[in-house]
Order: structure tokens, then sequence, then C-alpha cells
């Protein structure tokens, strides 16, 4: 270890005072707003949700190409979600976002050509399921909430948005499923 007289240890106010040449070459430089790691976190949060949705959106895209979409897809840019399940018209998985395998549990691949059914279990209500099933074939956009279980079989409640996804002839050839977990009903 070097002497300590090669080292010039006290505070940086006192030594600028005996500097007064080095005050006057001090450039004003902008720095970054960070004022605390909160504010930090969260913007970063914020860019990384921007940028998750984004790759969503360049998925469905793709999707909306291959099968010639009709369907604007903008309006889930407003949503609040955590996982998106594509669907073919009878309801087959096609697609699942990560935020479907961080919620249920299940890798995408594993869902991908099952019905989301695979989700429902004992406490799934009967009424709900068929109100589903008539609201799929009504063609509309709907909510609701069901009871649905992880592959660890623990059980949450599950908002659902569903959206069909017309061709440009107007026809069905998809459902887009917007769904969250809730804590309260």
């Amino acid at each position: 270890m070097a002497p300590e007289k090669d080292y010039n240890l006290s505070s940086l106010d006192l030594f600028l005072n005996e500097s007064s040449e080095l005050l006057s070459n001090l450039q004003v430089q902008q720095l970054h707003p960070l004022s605390s790691m909160d504010i930090f976190a969260d913007y970063s949060d914020k860019i990384k949700e921007q940028a998750r949705r984004k790759t969503e959106m360049k998925s469905l895209q793709n999707f909306a190409e291959k099968f010639n979409w009709n369907t604007p897809l903008n309006f889930m840019l407003e949503k609040d979600y955590e996982a998106l399940i594509l669907t073919q018209k009878d309801q087959t998985i096609v697609w699942t976002n990560k935020g479907f395998s961080s919620m249920t549990g299940y890798p995408a691949n594993f869902a991908k050509g099952k019905k989301p059914n695979f989700l429902q279990g004992k406490n799934t209500s009967a009424i709900t399921k068929k109100n589903i099933k008539n609201l799929v074939t009504s063609g509309t956009n709907f909510s609701e909430v069901l009871a649905n279980y992880r592959k660890n079989g623990e059980e949450y409640l599950c908002k659902i948005d569903i959206y069909p996804i017309k061709n440009i002839e107007q026809q069905i050839t998809h459902f887009l499923a917007l769904e969250k977990e809730i804590y309260e009903y």
C-alpha cells in the first residue's frame, strides 16, 4: 500500500477551494434525471413493458399477414393483460405469449394444439363455460371471469377479454384472448 502523502485525502470542497484554477475549468454537464432507484425501476419497467408489447404485436402482425386478417390489432395496446392466447376458430391454441407461461406455469409448446379448457377444473363454473361458448359463437367481443388452474394445481381467477379476428372476407378465423389474473371479484 502506498503512503498517505501520495494521495490528497481532503474533502472535495476543500480541494476545490484550494484549487481556484480547477473551478474555472469546470463544465456543467447534463445528468440523467435519476434521483432514486424507485424512479429508475419504474422507468425501466415501463420500457420493458413497451418492448414486450411491441414484440407481441409483431408476432400477431405476422399471423395477420399469413391469414389475411382484416381486424385491426391496435386495441390490444390499450388493454391491461398478462397473457395472450391466439386460437383458431375451433379454439385450438396456435400461439401464446410469455405471459401465458408466467401466469399458468405451462410452457407455450405444451399449450399449442390444445383448447383453453385444459386450464379449467372442479371450481370452474359450468354456467360461465356455457356463457363463453354462446358468446364465442355470437362473434362479438366479450369479457368473462372464470376459475382456472395452474400447472401446479393452484386455482386462480382469470379475467378474459375475447376478440374475434376476421379475414378480408369478414369471416372469423381466429380468436384473441387477453387474460389477466384478478384477486378480487
